[in-house]
């Protein structure tokens, strides 16, 4: 029977199930937490929480992230000595923290367990001395059978008890774990000493032997020692705390002080076990979490991160999918080749780190001497990667490299704004409130809303995931929302801001204009409209849960076809680039004129709206389609014939830059849900000259060759070339595109007709979008092609133009339209 998990069975009350019982409640589940032992305890050492976790519990939006640093110890660094204390490496944290998105956290375990167990809620449904014996399926439920006799049951199970899991025994039968071949003592301490800084992790490594001490705050510390021994030994240790201290004899001597000061009881012996990696981990209504489905070393220091991991993807599939085995076996599917992963990592770095072989010591020893280890910094990262709740198969996983074309869009932006923006019109009872839900769930959704563009003083951009923050919501009363408009192509995003903002414009009761605007980085026309969209939709359904997340993606030009990626695929780009170049030069086209100079950082935009409404628009469309073209071709001949009146050449050709929206032409072809910018400009000289059809048609011919010959693609090639190295070194490039760049004259087009004209009790309108400039050229019209009516937006940029020149600009296009027509009425002016 297929039906959504309202309730679940989490077997285990460490840290998995802990946080797999925060997440499921927060996901709506009814939980019942089974623990075996009479009480919820921890034991008493010391982990890490690295960025991964903390990216994750950041998705509960609960604030359990800022509790934990309150609990423990935020990290700040980590040092690599040799027996004797001598330092081998030293790391700062705080790059990686930056890059990663989240910082880490070193706390003691029982702290973690109480700030997990408070996230649970006081009415959480615990069931101690719940020794689980095995468990039966039906069609729509499974219960457990416990060993006093007692029976539970919930539409699902989880089984988070562990690396001796009885869960995971009765799924793939009883199997011994696989020893490490090492011991490891574990222990919480107080000692203050300068050895160790505040936020500091010191591990001293030797041959066999490794001991660790991490910094919890207030004079505590977490320690931990190692040793390779057989798997027997390690198993059960026979010796006392005079023997540890005999074992490091000759250690820096803050090692036998710590030892000492810790009482015996307190120090606990473990052997390092895992288990070899299932291909699969449960079946109907029954999964496995944490070191129930994939115990690993612990050095990576990543089990309980893992484990973290695990709980909040489960939850978030168990919220989203209508079917609870359809939802287990994703969950499982976005999780095993991570946790795969994981667990052959951590058995490679173990017999690294544990090695009695004296070369190979000394081999690892004189890489952890030597400066420059971005190879391993690198691979290091990738656990410590919060890889989303999205498809594991998206491919955008952050933090990841902006790509030369989202590097322009963004060195551009850095320079002066470079912004999108929406407008729809809606009728009906819409509340500041009902869009701010809206807007909540959008960013959940959206990982590119979470995320910022981290740089090292603008170099090496790159996207990285931040906390989710609410999307800033302005109210306006004024009722003319083409005012709004100029305010949001003008100001900038503030620095770590989410790169989205929104404003509900109130026309009069019951009438609205939503707008949006977000930053060509990461949305062109398609995104920001498809933005305003959802915000609606998400609203009209009041949606306050989890939503399935759409993963980020890969950058623009990873998606393009074969032919255009590669060394030879660049090179075949650029040289269709120079011929087309070559070969439009011929045609001498003529470009407006400034007319002012105008410093880059103070290029501004403003905006110009004509629309052409009623009889005149259902004239053009049906004019159109008599000629057999498109309506962009004619605004395309009618700007061209705008451009010859303020040149006053009105025989030349202009050149105009007619984006192009790219979606349906990638390698894989992507959907309106999907955030990016998936926009690439071919010029294309015009002549003004001949008769406003006759100048549609050709252009009609020419665009068409042209986007059927991926010349818009092959553009892209060119861009990683125009991009400075840091936004503060565009000068050169500002110069070349002003004197021949293609954004002198701009045309973007976007169809609208198929936007619904209704979500929810909700009437929707007047779906248009606006275009800022920047230093990438002067001016853009933005024509949509709506329901009922062409709107023009032109965005110009101020004082490169003047505000009448703009205006006669402006106007000269709908003047030519309207005198195109068949039909004896008139455009809107």
């Amino acid at each position: 029977m297929n039906s959504p998990a309202r309730s679940a069975l989490v077997v285990g009350a460490g840290i998995g199930g802990l946080t797999a019982a925060a997440a499921l409640r927060r996901a709506g589940l009814e939980v019942v937490l089974c623990e075996r032992g009479s009480t919820l305890r921890a034991a008493g050492f010391g982990l890490s929480l690295q960025s991964n976790a903390m990216n994750a519990l950041r998705t509960l939006g609960t604030g359990i992230d800022e509790d934990l640093l309150r609990a423990g110890e935020r990290a700040r660094s980590a040092s690599y000595r040799r027996p004797d204390g001598s330092v081998m490496r030293r790391v700062d944290v705080a790059p990686m923290e930056a890059l990663l998105g989240a910082p880490a956290v070193v706390l003691a375990r029982p702290d973690l367990h109480e700030v997990l167990l408070s996230h649970c809620g006081p009415d959480l449904r615990v069931e101690s001395g719940a020794e689980v014996r095995g468990f039966t399926e039906t069609a729509d439920a499974v219960a457990v059978e416990l060993a006093d006799g007692r029976t539970l049951a919930a539409d699902v199970l989880i089984g988070a008890d562990g690396i001796n899991s009885t869960i995971r025994a009765r799924l793939h039968g009883a199997q011994p774990p696989r020893s490490g071949e090492f011991v490891c003592w574990l222990a919480l301490a107080r000692f203050d000493h300068p050895v160790v800084e505040p936020g500091e992790s010191v591990q001293y490594w030797g041959t066999g032997q490794r001991f660790g001490i991490s910094d919890l705050g207030d004079g505590r510390i977490y320690w931990w020692g190692t040793l390779t021994t057989t798997a027997e030994l390690a198993a059960a240790w026979p010796h006392d705390k005079a023997d540890l201290l005999a074992r490091f004899t000759g250690w820096a001597p803050e090692i036998a002080e710590i030892i000492s000061g810790t009482p015996e009881a307190d120090i606990l012996a473990l052997p390092a076990q895992d288990r070899p990696p299932l291909p699969e981990w449960g079946r109907g209504r029954v999964t496995l979490l944490g070191d129930a489905a994939h115990p690993m070393l612990p050095s990576l220091g990543q089990g309980a991160n893992a484990a973290i991991e695990d709980a909040i993807v489960l939850a978030h599939a168990l919220a989203t999918h209508d079917d609870a085995e359809t939802a287990l076996r994703g969950y499982e599917h976005r999780r095993i080749a991570r946790m795969t992963m994981f667990v052959d990592e951590s058995r490679k770095l173990g017999h690294l780190e544990q090695t009695v072989d004296p070369e190979v010591v000394a081999a690892r020893d004189r890489y952890m001497s030597e400066p420059g280890e971005e190879g391993g910094r690198t691979r290091m990262l990738e656990p410590m990667t919060w890889p989303g709740l999205g498809d594991p198969e998206g491919g955008g996983t952050l933090p990841r490299p902006l790509s030369p074309l989202e590097r322009w869009h963004w060195t551009v932006d850095r320079v002066a704004p470079l912004h999108i923006v929406s407008r729809l019109r809606v009728d009906g009872d819409l509340t500041a409130e009902a869009v701010r839900t809206g807007l909540a769930a959008l960013v959940r959704r959206h990982p590119m809303l979470h995320a910022v563009v981290h740089s090292d003083e603008g170099r090496d951009p790159c996207f990285v995931p931040i906390a989710a923050q609410p999307i800033p919501l302005r109210e306006a009363t004024s009722g003319d929302w083409t005012a709004e408009i100029d305010t949001e192509l003008r100001e900038r995003f503030a620095a770590g801001a989410p790169p989205l903002r929104a404003t509900l414009v109130t026309v009069a009761p019951g009438i609205h204009d939503l707008i949006l605007t977000s930053v060509y980085t990461i949305a062109d026309a398609v995104t920001i409209l498809s933005f305003a969209r959802q915000v609606l939709e998400f609203a009209a359904a009041g949606t306050t849960g989890w939503v399935p997340e759409i993963p980020a993606l890969p950058g623009p030009e990873a998606l393009l076809p074969s032919e255009f990626r590669g060394a030879e695929g660049k090179r075949r780009a650029l040289e269709r680039l120079r011929a087309d170049a070559q070969r439009d030069g011929s045609r001498h086209p003529v470009r407006l004129a400034a007319d002012a100079e105008v410093a880059p950082a103070q290029r501004f935009t403003r905006s110009v709206r004509r629309v052409v409404t009623g009889a005149d628009y259902e004239a053009l469309l049906a004019a159109c389609q008599e000629h057999g073209v498109t309506p962009r071709s004619l605004v395309a001949a009618a700007l061209a014939r705008a451009a010859a009146a303020d040149t006053g050449a009105p025989q030349a050709h202009h050149t105009i830059g007619v984006s192009v929206l790219f979606r349906e032409h990638l390698e894989r072809p992507l959907d309106d849900l999907r955030t990016g910018a998936y926009q690439a400009m071919l010029g294309l000289p015009i002549p003004a000259g001949p008769s406003l059809w006759a100048v549609a048609a050709e252009f009609e011919r020419d665009f068409a060759a042209r986007v059927a010959d991926r010349a818009h693609l092959a553009g892209l090639a060119g861009i990683e070339f125009l991009v400075p190295e840091t936004p503060d070194r565009a000068g050169e490039v500002i110069e070349r595109l002003d004197a021949h760049g293609p954004g002198n004259l701009c045309l973007t087009y976007l169809d609208t007709r198929e936007f619904p004209d209704r979500v929810g009790e909700w009437r929707i309108s007047g779906a248009e979008f606006a275009s800022g400039m920047s230093i990438s050229g002067m001016t853009m019209l933005a024509v949509g092609i709506g329901s009922d009516a062409l709107s023009l937006n032109l965005g110009y940029i101020e004082g490169l133009l003047t505000a009448e020149r703009a205006g006669n600009l402006s106007a000269a296009v709908t003047t030519a339209l309207r005198n195109g027509l068949p039909a004896t009425e008139t455009a809107a002016p």
